[in-house]
């Protein structure tokens, strides 16, 4: 799959607000480019999640824009995708037939093509003889897993993830940093990744955007210049590792004194 040129999200001066409530946002913008991976921290109550559902068209700005390659975002734009906290399956479908039913339900190509591409997707994020299992006799790790290869089998070029591993024990947390950041580097999307972790944040990302209390916007931005392909291990033991969390800590500190 070739993602040149797709998944480029312009986010101009939009404003939000829950009703009767204070602004989430007030003029706010930020931009990710094709194949960035651009990971949004800060504290509790910034908006990082109000911020996500803005992206993925769940809510509508009060004023501004969110363009992905070029068109206003709604969520069922193909080339949009989003992967939750939790996996979200169905309980009563195998692994297989949960990856295929966005491809099912757009309709996309005929029952044997889907899934043969729903097995792609599931050998690509390591459970490929997992295919007839259901949710159940699923750990945890492997039910996101097959929630991103949900995701992924739309192909799309943008991919949303709302702390996609907050759930999961740091060995199995850090093992699937590892197993997204291949992915990602086959395929090749932008993705927009919300998390509370800093190191999850410098591990991941090749930008780090700061969120500050409601309505502040952005914080902070840091570019991460570490060399790829990442280990979990190798990057920490990286002197420029523990610099960017400790960056990082100060701005998520200064954002929580101003809240």
């Amino acid at each position: 799959m070739d993602q040149t040129n797709k998944g480029r999200l312009s986010v101009e001066r939009i404003g939000f607000r829950y009703p009767g409530g204070q602004a989430v946002f007030q003029d706010f913008s930020f931009h990710a480019e094709p194949g960035e991976f651009v990971a949004l921290l800060g504290p509790s109550g910034c908006g990082k999640s109000t911020l996500l559902n803005l992206l993925a068209g769940f809510h509508a700005p009060t004023h501004g824009t969110v363009l992905l390659d070029g068109a206003p975002v709604t969520p069922e734009m193909p080339q949009l995708g989003y992967v939750f906290q939790s996996p979200h399956l169905f309980p009563w479908l195998t692994a297989r037939e949960n990856v295929r039913f966005g491809l099912r339900m757009a309709n996309d190509a005929h029952a044997a093509a889907q899934r043969a591409r729903a097995q792609r997707y599931l050998d690509l994020v390591g459970l490929g003889a997992a295919g007839d299992r259901l949710p159940h006799e699923l750990s945890g790790g492997m039910q996101q897993r097959v929630a991103i290869a949900r995701a992924l089998a739309m192909e799309p070029g943008l991919l949303l993830m709302d702390e996609p591993f907050s759930a999961l024990d740091a060995i199995t947390r850090a093992s699937l940093n590892e197993e997204l950041l291949r992915i990602w580097s086959t395929l090749g999307q932008t993705i927009v990744f919300i998390t509370h972790d800093i190191d999850e944040a410098v591990f991941l990302a090749d930008r780090v955007i700061v969120l500050g209390t409601a309505p502040r916007g952005i914080q902070a931005e840091l570019e991460i210049d570490l060399p790829r392909p990442r280990t979990f291990h190798a990057a920490r033991q990286l002197p420029r590792f523990g610099e960017y969390a400790a960056t990082l800590m100060e701005h998520v500190a200064s954002a929580m004194e101003a809240a």
